[in-house]
């Protein structure tokens, strides 16, 4: 998909899945979905005004949000691929601007070089780092020397129980709230994304990188996922790759 097609698909979807919830005050859930549903109480409707006005502008602040997250992120999403057609590809994120990228897929220990594709450039070729680590992140060159690729910064000090997150690959998005905070060194979120967000980029919504999905992310505990977080990956790329 291009990606203004892509861009603009994503504030509907996540505006639909956090909606619920994300009122406070007199707002409750029951409110927002009895307005939704047309089910209103007599008190309901003579508060309708104000109900519409907090619901229209809570929708447009988040969906805006959403969608500034997404385009800083987007140019440091990439996606590794065995063979030149570009079939079951592999996520990655870009850490540094000389084009080092992190992922968790053991796969990508079976060969050495990798096609990639990073935002929406061109494939050109990644080679894996060898590494002695046995923590289950997989590193990589982008052999395009010279070249200097897009970065975001790390979520580190501000996190907070209950925030937005944005899960992305190259072509999906998943939404859930941070609902842990480094047990174990891991970040957790409220949702079971899938297999195909493995090792993906998980952003908040000031565009800033959390950490990336885990491998078997949801660790014995089903409708959640695991995060690597983003600190973890810098630290362990600074003590394992020789750059």
């Amino acid at each position: 998909m291009k990606k203004n097609g892509w861009i603009k698909i994503v504030g509907l979807c996540f505006t639909v899945s956090l909606v619920v919830g994300m009122i406070g005050g007199a707002l409750t859930n029951e409110y927002l979905i009895s307005y939704l549903f047309g089910q209103l109480t007599q008190k309901q409707e003579e508060d309708l005004p104000i109900v519409k006005k907090v619901i229209e502008e809570k929708v447009y602040v988040e969906e805006s949000l959403t969608t500034d997250a997404i385009v800083k992120a987007r140019p440091v999403v990439a996606t590794l691929y065995s063979g030149k057609t570009l079939k079951d590809g592999i996520n990655g994120v870009v850490l540094t601007t000389d084009g080092v990228v992190v992922s968790c897929d053991p796969k990508l220990q079976k060969q050495k070089t990798w096609n990639i594709i990073v935002g929406d450039q061109d494939v050109v070729e990644a080679n894996v780092i060898p590494t002695n680590s046995n923590n289950g992140l997989i590193y990589l060159q982008i052999k395009n020397k010279g070249e200097f690729y897009k970065t975001i910064p790390l979520a580190k000090d501000n996190l907070k129980l209950g925030q937005k997150m944005i899960v992305l690959n190259s072509d999906s998005i998943s939404s859930a709230l941070l609902s842990e905070i480094g047990s174990k060194n891991m970040h957790r979120i409220d949702r079971q994304v899938g297999e195909k967000f493995d090792c993906s980029p998980v952003i908040n919504l000031g565009g800033e990188l959390v950490g990336i999905v885990a491998l078997n992310s949801n660790n014995n505990q089903p409708g959640t996922t695991l995060i690597i977080p983003a600190e973890s990956l810098e630290e362990l790329m600074a003590k394992e790759v020789a750059l």
